[in-house]
């Protein structure tokens, strides 16, 4: 017991001190470094010993509707950031664990058009990003970082609305799908992503991404894979049976210890249950249950979950809550947010961009 303890201790003072590249590295290699990654001690003594920010990202409509106001949510002993070099027409549309997003401006020579970029907000740079075929509607955008070693390596994910198709007799409905990948830097355009016509995707739902992975919720209750590895798409069924979904409200995928979760609320008692994917991706483990009671009226000690972005949940049955002055505070969730979380050194955003 004493040799696990100290064994652990000498775990901590390591990670704690290492830069966050080497940190998601170490969450890759052993699930025990995984697990204790996300412990609260190891999370604000890194915060403490390391020139990093993490939060939320928060945006919402300024008075015009062209505009947004942009604010940062500082986690419990994080530092902040400056979002006001972001343009006030700048559209945040996703962000990624390692502090890249991207937002869209309209195009000022062209009316009607949009230009997409590329931005690290916590040192400030931006880089335009060549467009995709802009004439057709953005229905769902996400970037995910599938390397960093020996450069950062990302692509871009944005599935737009097309037309139904009839295969086989039955109808589909379908969604362009480009991937921008940044080691090339041109959009490609994959097949069309096909389902069946009484599905589509949860627009009310935010996109998740983990593990190099992106999900999203389809209103049918089952769920939609994107793995950025392999280029493929996938769908698997949610922890509640189809029998049942309908069942519950306020169904949302969110993120714990960097996995992906299911959030859901019963219509029938008012409880409310939180799942997690299985570390085989094959299973779902519930782990958290709260009565109509505690759902209604969360306490501190259930805010504990949902403390910090690096290791919980970020959005309680549409109920922001974050920590400010070592106080708790709870905003109706009607913005847009975005977890971010960055170090502060300056990167090649532009790999693969010919000058």
């Amino acid at each position: 017991m004493e040799f696990k303890l100290c064994d652990d201790m000498v775990k901590t003072e390591i990670l704690s001190r290492t830069s966050l590249k080497t940190l998601d590295v170490m969450r890759c290699i052993s699930k025990e470094f995984e697990k204790l990654t996300y412990e609260p001690y190891l999370l604000d003594l890194y915060k403490q010993r390391n020139d990093i920010v993490s939060g939320f990202l928060m945006q919402k409509c300024g008075l015009e509707c062209s505009e947004y106001i942009h604010e940062f949510a500082p986690s419990r002993g994080s530092k902040s950031i400056d979002l006001g070099f972001l343009p006030r027409n700048a559209r945040i549309l996703a962000s990624s664990e390692q502090g890249i997003i991207v937002f869209q401006s309209p195009y000022t020579r062209f009316s009607g058009s949009i230009s997409y970029y590329v931005c690290k907000p916590a040192t400030k740079q931006v880089v335009p990003l060549p467009n995709p075929r802009t004439r057709y509607t953005t229905e769902k955008i996400a970037i995910v970082v599938v390397g960093s070693n020996p450069v950062l390596h990302y692509k871009i994910v944005r599935l737009s609305s097309s037309n139904s198709v009839k295969r086989r007799g039955e109808f589909y409905r379908t969604y362009r799908c480009e991937i921008f990948d940044s080691t090339t830097w041109v959009w490609k355009l994959m097949d069309l992503l096909m389902l069946p016509c009484s599905v589509s995707l949860d627009m009310a739902r935010p996109v998740i991404t983990t593990r190099g992975s992106i999900y999203m919720l389809l209103l049918n209750n089952d769920i939609l894979k994107f793995d950025s590895y392999s280029e493929k798409w996938s769908t698997f069924s949610s922890p509640i049976q189809d029998r049942d979904y309908e069942l519950y409200t306020s169904r949302q995928l969110v993120k714990h210890d960097g996995r992906l979760g299911y959030f859901c609320k019963s219509s029938i008692n008012g409880g409310c249950e939180f799942w997690v994917l299985a570390t085989d991706a094959e299973s779902w483990e519930k782990i958290y249950v709260f009565n109509k009671e505690e759902s209604e009226d969360i306490n501190a000690r259930n805010l504990e979950l949902f403390d910090d972005p690096n290791a919980s949940v970020q959005i309680w049955a549409g109920v922001f809550l974050f920590y400010k002055e070592k106080t708790i505070v709870s905003n109706r969730c009607d913005d847009q947010m975005f977890v971010y979380r960055s170090d502060f050194e300056p990167i090649n955003l532009k790999l693969g961009k010919q000058e």
